[in-house]
């Protein structure tokens, strides 16, 4: 009896007919929680990718939008990952944008110029943002192991504007009109409307980057241009008289009318058809008529005579450096002490599309010259476009004058319509890839008396509307201004919310010297910075 038992539990023992299976069983449920946690842990890593770069877009976005801290912090939370907002996914949930830090880095100033802008309530000022995103991760198999999710987060921090150079070249529209000649009050600096414009331009060259580092940009050869800068104004001048801005004299050069030098051709480039002894260009002067010469009596501003831009205005490239003095831009810009540079006199009213399309033909040459650079155009003046006796053409008959058909045409060129004229010189330079800036300075209601009314449909390149402009006699001078420049956000106005012509970008800047110095850091691109940047 007790040998049969002992024979039935040997034979149990030694009986290894299913255990394979229980343990293949058990090995496959390790295998399953290990794929699982895997699987989890890459879904948790794709997830903090994705934040990552969210966080990233955040942050270039807010320093796009800097110093207007208002804006950036909207900015910010629109290309967060926030439920609704422009970088929401669902393998993110719970998502929180901690409030954006906004502060002075030194670094940046010192390693690549960036000076820190001054913001109320920010003794330092600021040129850089840190944003933080934290959020939550589902976990598929987490389950199994009492843990349903990850909590993750991520960092990232941007210098404002400013921080990298880009190459451009940049035309300067000064209105010099009469109305430039009044006293500006003491509103943006002691003198003329015009002084103070100046001074404004003299700020922006400050801030700009004439050529690389290393380099003198004075030096005749050897040196790559960088930011190239010309300076246009209208009325147009004799261009052997345009030197005049820059050599320190006692007259101001003879202001010449609106003239068109023949308008019975079609110019598909849009030509300006200025007789070849005016200019508009001032700073260089075109070289083929620095003395007054022809070149022959059908050329025009948009021919051999243009003028290429100057990068001489300072000695380096250091941000916010002394202009030199020896540059004729500078000088004309009224940086020289004892002259007074660019002066208005007026004699003609206001007519901005023929300058505009002289200035895009300028541009368009001197992109051909300083090589992977990009164009800008800066115009500035008061709005009101009503030249009338100044308009005229030597061959043919101007739209909006005589009796035949064309009276009543807005076509440019015409002496009617000249609001609207504008507004398409403006944009088509826009079409053309030149980013339009638009500089209303003392802009009073109505205007664009010339225009009955006006509206059109812009569109880029590709065909996709842009804008859809419309003005009339009440409202035409500022919103010309507006419809002239690429986009609302290179509006700038020095009117407050309580002016006639107020700019989304008043928050921050109605003061001229605080607009051009936006206007060239704009010219440079918001970078990503190490976290911890100081």
């Amino acid at each position: 009896m007790k040998m049969h038992k002992m024979s039935f539990f040997r034979r149990l023992l030694k009986d290894t007919r299913g255990q394979s299976a229980i343990m293949l069983t058990v090995s496959m449920l390790a295998f399953i929680g290990i794929a699982g946690v895997a699987t989890d842990l890459g879904h948790a890593y794709s997830a903090l990718q994705l934040l990552q770069s969210s966080t990233n877009a955040a942050a270039l976005a807010g320093a796009g939008s800097m110093p207007n801290l208002t804006t950036a912090t909207s900015q910010v939370n629109l290309y967060s990952a926030m439920p609704g907002e422009k970088n929401a996914n669902p393998s993110l949930q719970n998502v929180t944008v901690i409030p954006p830090t906004y502060y002075c880095a030194s670094s940046l100033t010192s390693g690549f110029g960036l000076g820190c802008a001054v913001v109320s309530g920010y003794a330092n000022g600021v040129n850089a943002v840190k944003v933080q995103q934290t959020a939550q991760v589902p976990l598929w198999f987490g389950g199994m192991f009492h843990i349903p999710a990850f909590n993750i987060s991520a960092t990232a921090t941007a210098s404002m504007s400013g921080g990298q150079n880009t190459p451009w070249n940049v035309a300067i529209v000064l209105d010099a009109t009469s109305s430039m000649t009044t006293s500006d009050g003491g509103l943006q600096c002691n003198g003329t409307r015009e002084s103070c414009a100046l001074q404004g331009v003299q700020d922006m060259l400050g801030f700009m980057y004439p050529c690389l580092p290393g380099q003198t940009c004075t030096n005749t050869t050897g040196v790559t241009p960088v930011d190239t800068v010309s300076i246009f104004l209208f009325p147009p001048v004799l261009t052997s008289q345009a030197k005049d801005y820059y050599t320190c004299p006692t007259s101001i050069p003879t202001i010449e009318p609106y003239e068109f030098q023949d308008v019975t051709t079609t110019d598909s480039t849009y030509s300006t058809l200025l007789p070849s002894n005016h200019t508009y260009q001032v700073v260089p002067t075109p070289a083929g008529l620095l003395n007054g010469s022809t070149n022959g009596s059908n050329n025009n501003n948009a021919s051999n005579i243009i003028a290429t831009f100057a990068n001489d205005y300072k000695v380096n490239d250091a941000a916010g450096s002394t202009l030199y003095t020896g540059s004729d831009t500078a000088i004309a810009a009224g940086a020289k002490s004892g002259c007074t540079g660019i002066q208005a006199k007026g004699g003609e009213g206001t007519y901005y599309a023929q300058a505009i399309y002289a200035a895009q033909a300028a541009l368009a040459q001197q992109k051909t010259i300083n090589t992977a650079s990009q164009n800008a155009m800066i115009i500035l003046g008061d709005g009101d476009m009503s030249a009338s006796s100044g308009l005229k053409a030597d061959h043919g008959t101007l739209n909006g004058t005589g009796s035949g058909s064309n009276k009543s045409s807005y076509t440019y060129p015409s002496a009617v319509g000249q609001c609207g004229q504008a507004i398409d010189a403006a944009q088509y330079a826009a079409t053309q890839g030149t980013r339009v800036y638009t500089v209303g300075y003392g802009i009073a209601s109505g205007g664009c008396s010339t225009d009955a009314t006006y509206s059109d449909t812009i569109k880029d390149g590709s065909g996709t509307t842009i804008w859809s402009p419309s003005l009339s006699k009440t409202n035409g001078a500022c919103r010309a201004m507006k419809y002239m420049a690429s986009s609302l956000d290179y509006f700038y106005s020095d009117e407050t919310s309580g002016g006639t012509c107020p700019s989304p970008n008043e928050v921050n800047f109605t003061q001229l010297k605080q607009i051009f110095q936006a206007i060239a850091r704009g010219l440079t691109t918001p970078r990503l910075v190490p976290n911890g940047t100081t």
